[in-house]
């Protein structure tokens, strides 16, 4: 579903990201972690079309990304939850989720996605009035969520959900990616917290210094003395 081969970002003379490739099929999710500064954050960007890269390709379903505007990505069912969550924090809670569906011309379409995501968190619905700044972290978090979703993608990207949230909030957050199998959807997640993307994933890539250092399923990864030594030891 996503294909990248040998993918090369530079800022100025700085090589970011050197040589990285992933792919990620139908119905996975995938997870990519590593520490901060490993290139990770730059990956999504090249993905999304926010960041041009100086070498490799990427394709979505079959197409080539690269010079494809944003909401073309979105009309073609691909959906990015940002880092930072990217809320409007002055508006309501359903005010988001009507930015988020944006893109659709169908307004039944529409209702039946903000539907189901007042379902798949309940809490949304009883404050769905309340500005979205005045949320929980964790509540911010469902907000940035559904306002991925209501795009009506086949395909999230996640950028680090678990960022500065509590332990008991990052395990809220991985039963909302486990629910990401019932909605059907295909996952990307980026993250630094590994035990929370190896509990989700089917497989993981570790990224370290711009380049893809390993990759395995979950299981396999956490036998792994080097792995565990370099990148779970601390």
């Amino acid at each position: 579903m996503l294909e990248v081969r040998d993918l090369e970002i530079r800022y100025g003379p700085f090589l970011a990201v050197d040589k990285v490739s992933l792919e990620v099929r139908q119905g996975e999710i995938v997870g990519v972690i590593g520490p901060n500064g490993a290139g990770k954050s730059s990956v999504v960007r090249a993905i999304t079309g926010l960041v041009r890269p100086t070498g490799g390709t990427v394709s979505f379903l079959g197409q080539s990304t690269l010079d494809v505007p944003v909401h073309e990505l979105i009309r073609r069912g691909l959906s990015l939850v940002p880092e930072g969550r990217g809320l409007f924090p002055m508006m309501s809670v359903e005010e988001n989720l009507l930015m988020g569906g944006y893109s659709l011309t169908d307004r039944s379409r529409r209702d039946e996605l903000m539907a189901s995501c007042f379902e798949l968190f309940p809490i949304l619905k009883e404050r769905r009035n309340q500005l979205a700044g005045t949320l929980s972290g964790g509540q911010q978090q469902m907000v940035a969520v559904s306002v991925g979703l209501m795009g009506d993608p086949q395909f999230c990207i996640f950028d680090e959900p678990s960022l500065g949230l509590a332990p008991i909030v990052i395990q809220q957050i991985g039963e909302t990616l486990q629910k990401m199998r019932q909605l059907k959807l295909t996952v990307l997640l980026i993250e630094q917290n590994a035990m929370l993307a190896s509990s989700v994933a089917d497989r993981i890539y570790i990224m370290s210094a711009g380049r893809m250092q390993f990759h395995d399923t979950p299981d396999r990864l956490m036998k792994n003395p080097e792995v565990i030594e370099k990148f779970l030891s601390a």
